[in-house]
């Protein structure tokens, strides 16, 4: 009968459910499953009606059908977390809205006190009932009793957490700082006991809410502690802070600080406040942008011992680009403080300023989630380079910060060092790990970026590592562990849609592992999965583009794999597969390419442009790599010459040619040239064929190549512009000394016999 009544609730025929389920119930009254079931019908069916109504359904219904449920098993754990979980949280709803109706009242409270007490006999819902606990007493605003409650509630977080610093922190900060509050309100201790309470106890708390730590600003400044609020306001700036309101908040303790510094406060730490909050918000202050910069040397001059001025003057000139300036305030700064912001502005200079790099990197002072976000800034700065050599080097840096935010976040949770942040959580560990793992890899160590992958993944469970950890394992040759890391990357994101297009790419590196592992029939297995992917990209012709190079990589790789196994097949049978696909697919680019190359075999020119025309139409602009592009036009032109067409195959080189000339190595761009000074040479334009014979040459002098056919057809080339051209002579000594080679073309011979010198009488035109 559940299963039924289930099936209607998830249905939504909720009216259905409770009148089937009340009718079960009389002839069923004690079991437990369908009188929950009601109990939570009975909540969803009035929700859209508005909590008020909501709040008559939990009082009329909710409540007695877990009573009922109670009443048969009082250890039900799902009922004793429901009976106070739905009236506490209605109750809140209420009040936030200025609707103060009450489920829990002095008269029942000891019925719902003893439902909280309960839990905290069952280790899994003692904290549970903790919260309970305390939401309860603050709901009857029995103020001895939540102070009590909040410090047993602390004292159980720390203990059942021990383990495991951010839970355990997260938790207690959350009655840590409802205590301060509640001390605060009802002045139960007096303001120097509470500031110093603050002061004892503020290195464990975390809180993502920027205005917890202003108002702990406010009670020590209440209370004469201005050391205690500069505290709490340098750990506010680390916040979010996206709100206005908060910004406002930012800069009134900025004014602030100005007060005590003029009468009198002189903590060295107070200018780094004030200079962040005029560098970041300078439009609160009525300030100019460049206000922080003359500020900053102000306090050189003053506190030439402070980090903080010339850390900001410093990143002033930096971000200006006057970087001969910038350097030498940056290093100071990170001289004094090893601050890892300070460090990659300055190297970042000398790189942009002078293209060095310094192999020296401090070890950095600063928490582990500054070091790691420095690391991605670095990351950042290597995506703009070209340079190969300079890009490793960058990565090699990469690595040694990420390994240094790697360190600090073990002995943060292993060594409870630094001061707890809320940021500094498991899941930024874990993504320091994914970074690490990943320079490795770049850098060859993928035994290594397999290890620290792997530990990444006992911190937090995200897409990314798996795939990191995956990429190291099969570039290290470790197969089987790759297909084992893959089985499990499907378990947790194969069948979901927001990974369709990882999980495809991962399905194809799937395939390529079964190749690599030796499994039979693997052809065949890459062609099924590539028809599916050809499929859905006929499909879906609006896949965003971020999307489409996954689908493109995935595609890639199992065309990568068919033509290994068609490459050992006769040309017959490449040729019939890549045309099935062609006429299949007529969308797809790789079968395009492939028949451009097959045809040119065949030497069926006529196909092969149009083979190579269709393939520029069906690939992607963003995903035509240089190179096969150049080799495709170069396929189209020397399609052109080879039919014939002179003129076509011109414009294709002169649209291209500086294209060409990036794209490709001197290896193939000196084939490209012939068949352009050859084209040239049939149109017989004489200043483009020898201009284009010159560049040949040049190339081949500077490869100390020697002399083969592709010279001989540009020496011949260059006879006949001459010779039609009237330059006889000149065309003759090339002839002479194509002639003087072994195995030269015959058809110097016909031109040297051919080519005659004009007659005295012919320049009078007889």
């Amino acid at each position: 009968m559940y299963d039924n009544l289930e099936q209607l609730f998830y249905r939504g025929e909720l009216k259905q459910c409770i009148a089937e389920g009340e009718e079960y119930l009389r002839s069923h009254p004690e079991d437990e499953e369908v009188l929950f079931l009601m109990a939570v019908a009975y909540h969803d069916i009035v929700y859209y009606e508005g909590h008020e109504a909501v709040y008559d359904a939990i009082r009329d219904y909710v409540i007695p059908y877990l009573r009922r449920i109670l009443q048969l098993n009082p250890n039900n754990q799902k009922a004793l977390y429901n009976i106070l979980d739905y009236p506490l949280g209605n109750e809140y709803t209420l009040m936030q809205i200025a609707r103060s109706k009450k489920h829990i009242t002095q008269e029942n409270k000891a019925e719902f006190i003893g439902y909280a007490e309960q839990m905290l006999e069952d280790p899994e819902y003692a904290g549970y009932g903790y919260d309970f606990l305390v939401k309860i007493y603050e709901s009857l605003q029995e103020n001895k009793a939540l102070l009590n409650s909040l410090e047993a509630a602390m004292y159980h977080s720390k203990k059942a957490e021990a383990d495991n610093r951010e839970i355990r922190d997260k938790n207690t900060s959350l009655y840590w700082i409802k205590k301060i509050y509640l001390l605060d309100r009802t002045k139960m201790v007096s303001g120097e006991e509470l500031t110093a309470l603050i002061d004892r106890e503020h290195s464990t708390f975390v809180s993502r809410n920027e205005y917890d730590f202003i108002n702990l600003a406010d009670i020590a400044f209440e209370n004469n502690a201005p050391d205690l609020s500069l505290k709490m306001m340098l750990k506010a700036i680390k916040g979010e802070n996206s709100a206005v309101h908060i910004h406002e908040k930012f800069a009134e303790w900025h004014q602030r600080f100005a007060e005590l510094i003029q009468n009198g406060y002189n903590n060295p730490d107070v200018f780094y406040y004030q200079l962040i909050i005029e560098r970041n918000y300078p439009e609160f202050l009525n300030i100019s942008t460049d206000f922080y910069y003359h500020h900053a040397l102000e306090v050189i001059n003053s506190h030439p011992e402070l980090f903080s001025g010339y850390h900001f003057a410093g990143t002033f000139l930096y971000e200006n680009e006057r970087y001969a300036e910038a350097i030498p305030l940056l290093e100071k700064a990170v001289h004094l403080s090893a601050n890892a912001t300070a460090w990659r502005r300055k190297v970042e200079a000398e790189y942009l300023l002078n293209r060095a790099l310094s192999s020296e990197i401090p070890v950095f002072s600063d928490e582990p989630t500054d070091i790691y976000n420095e690391g991605v800034l670095v990351n950042e700065s290597i995506d703009a380079l070209e340079d190969e050599n300079d890009k490793r080097k960058w990565h090699e840096i990469g690595r040694i910060v990420y390994e240094q935010a790697y360190e600090a976040f073990r002995k943060y949770f292993e060594e409870d060092k630094f001061e707890s942040d809320y940021y500094n959580d498991l899941h930024t560990r874990a993504m320091c790990c994914n970074n690490l793992a990943i320079k490795h890899s770049l850098l060859g160590d993928y035994q290594a970026a397999v290890e620290i992958a792997s530990e990444g993944l006992r911190y937090s469970e995200f897409m990314e590592l798996h795939l990191t950890l995956i990429d190291a394992l099969v570039n290290g040759g470790n197969y089987e562990r790759a297909e084992k890391a893959l089985n499990n990357y499907f378990n947790l994101y194969g069948e979901s849609e927001d990974y369709f297009y990882k999980s495809l790419y991962n399905r194809a590196l799937q395939v390529q592992l079964h190749e690599l592992l030796g499994a039979d029939d693997v052809g065949k297995e890459a062609e099924e999965v590539l028809i599916y992917a050809y499929q859905h990209t006929a499909d879906n012709p609006e896949i965003d583009d971020y999307d489409y190079r996954d689908l493109d990589a995935a595609k890639n790789k199992l065309e990568g794999i068919l033509f290994h196994h068609l490459d050992s097949q006769d040309l017959h049978t490449r040729k019939a597969h890549y045309e099935r696909m062609a006429e299949r697919f007529p969308q797809e680019a790789n079968p395009q390419y492939a028949l451009m190359q097959i045809y040119n075999e065949e030497e069926n020119y006529g196909q092969v442009a149009l083979a190579a025309k269709r393939y520029l139409e069906n690939k992607k602009e963003f995903l035509l790599d240089a190179f096969d592009k150049a080799k495709t036009i170069y396929m189209i032109m020397k399609s052109d010459f080879l039919q014939g067409n002179y003129q076509e195959a011109a414009s294709v080189f002169s649209e291209y040619d500086a294209e060409c000339e990036a794209a490709m190595d001197p290896e193939e761009y000196v084939l490209w040239l012939s068949y352009g000074i050859r084209v040239y040479e049939k149109l017989n334009h004489k200043d483009q064929t020898l201009s284009l014979a010159e560049r040949f040459n040049t190339i081949y002098n500077a490869e100390e190549w020697g002399y083969d056919d592709l010279v001989e057809s540009v020496e011949l080339a260059k006879a006949v512009v001459l010779y039609q051209a009237g330059n006889i002579k000149e065309a003759h000594a090339i002839l002479d000394q194509v002639r003087s080679v072994a195995d030269y073309d015959p058809i110097a011979d016909e031109y040297k016999a051919s080519w005659k010198k004009p007659g005295l009488f012919s320049k009078f035109g007889f």
